[in-house]
């Protein structure tokens, strides 16, 4: 497999008061992270000690560290760009890595987006995963309140729990199964005091870190190897009548709050242009309403296994593996959606990735074939 020499960028997202300063804190004075930068709301909103600043301009400081900070006042893009140039020019360290931490209520979805489609950030720069850090004393009553809160436990790889040391095992095991519930997959860790090793960014990367060096790993990363696809222990496999070609063998399905989660799972290979007819279908229709999407799928122009993942409506370039990870060649998706069009999602795909006449809008004339 040919090595992406782009730049990762990672996001660190929360609500407020989660503690993801303090966790950008600990991480830029880590020896490991001395050649990253870091992109901000505002400098004020980091308490950095003033010892360990250089400022270059306006915008950019050096930390003692090696690390590199920066405004986002500008847009991601000049702000990714003024970096580069002034690596370039020497002004600053070389970087091999990006954070980029967003405010309280942020949307990190539309980040994503940014990141995987912009021409000049896509040529030099990946998505490397999404980090939120959760309130361990108040992200039960939040998810309730704040639909933001939902949706960053929704698209992260990584979810760190904070304050876990003021709440009681009971308590502890109750956040772990809600943020199971609106994200069956995601990595669930404590941090105390914002101390988490920074080699954890490695393993998290939607599917061009970890996962692409060993194929083995993207059974965790779909939570597709119980029964029931892995997506709660509560939620049990329903049957799905057999239509059209490779339709899907089984299906979980989990509701929490506003979000449903839901998985499809075919045993025939599928035709390569009408999944991403459907992909295409979905996004144009419900891109708001899709939080998440993942899969491995096994397509009828490749033998080797292909890895399909989507942010928000973002749907990234599909990447082949260079084998399976295990006997099974079959295709599995995982869908994590607003809970109010779960049925409509579901429904649009399977329509359009078998061909169903009724969705003739998306299909090519001779494709509508039940």
């Amino acid at each position: 497999m040919i090595r992406d020499r782009r730049i990762p960028i990672n996001i660190i997202t929360g609500f407020l008061g989660s503690g993801k300063t303090t966790l950008l804190n600990y991480w830029v004075k880590q020896p490991a992270m001395k050649d990253c930068a870091v992109l901000i709301n505002e400098f004020g909103s980091v308490g950095i000690d003033h010892q360990l600043v250089r400022q270059v301009d306006n915008q950019v400081v050096l930390l003692e560290s090696g690390c590199i900070c920066c405004t986002l006042q500008n847009s991601l893009v000049n702000a990714l760009s003024d970096l580069l140039s002034k690596a370039l020019r020497k002004e600053i360290p070389p970087f091999s890595r990006v954070l980029i931490e967003t405010t309280g209520m942020a949307d990190p979805g539309s980040l994503v987006g940014l990141i995987e489609y912009e021409p000049f950030i896509s040529q030099r720069f990946r998505f490397d995963g999404t980090v939120t850090v959760v309130d361990g004393l108040n992200i039960r009553k939040q998810i309730k309140a704040q639909y933001e809160a939902v949706k960053q436990i929704a698209l992260a790889d990584l979810v760190l729990i904070s304050k876990s040391d003021l709440v009681d095992d009971e308590e502890y095991e109750e956040i772990e199964k809600v943020i199971s519930m609106l994200n069956p997959s995601v990595r669930v860790c404590k941090v105390l005091n914002g101390e988490q090793d920074p080699a954890i960014l490695s393993e998290i990367g939607p599917y061009n870190s970890g996962v692409d060096r060993d194929p083995k790993k993207i059974n965790a990363w779909l939570a597709t190897e119980s029964a029931s696809l892995g997506v709660a222990s509560s939620v049990q496999p329903v049957k799905v009548s057999r239509v059209g070609m490779g339709a899907a063998k089984k299906q979980a399905i989990s509701v929490h709050s506003n979000v449903a989660t839901f998985s499809m799972e075919f045993d025939e290979p599928l035709d390569a242009d009408r999944i991403i007819r459907a992909l295409e279908a979905v996004r144009m229709q419900y891109g708001d309403s899709l939080l998440r999407l993942k899969g491995i799928l096994n397509l009828n122009v490749d033998p080797r296994p292909v890895v399909v993942h989507g942010v928000y409506g973002t749907i990234s370039p599909l990447t082949t593996l260079d084998s399976w990870p295990d006997d099974r060649r079959c295709s599995r998706i995982v869908f994590i959606v607003r809970a109010m069009v779960r049925e409509q999602i579901e429904s649009l795909f399977r329509g359009v990735l078998l061909g169903d006449p009724a969705f003739s809008s998306f299909l090519e004339p001779e494709e509508a074939n039940i």
